[in-house]
């Protein structure tokens, strides 16, 4: 696969994979009763750092010649 396709793929993505350690924190919650998803503001800022931090990563890598 071409490396353009995973950078624009990693940056869609970027900020749902920052959710996972957000989530195994306790930040983020599903209510099975109400079918709700729940986002606390620290869960949305760990998300949002680690979207940012993952997106530079893949920056660093392939975004440079």
């Amino acid at each position: 696969m071409n490396p353009v396709y995973i950078r624009l793929i990693t940056y869609v993505l970027s900020i749902i994979i920052g959710m996972i350690p957000a989530s195994w924190a306790g930040f983020v919650t599903f209510n099975e009763a109400t079918g709700m998803l729940q986002i606390s503001v620290t869960g949305l800022a760990a998300a949002v750092a680690g979207g940012l931090s993952l997106s530079g990563a893949v920056f660093a890598k392939w975004g440079v010649k």
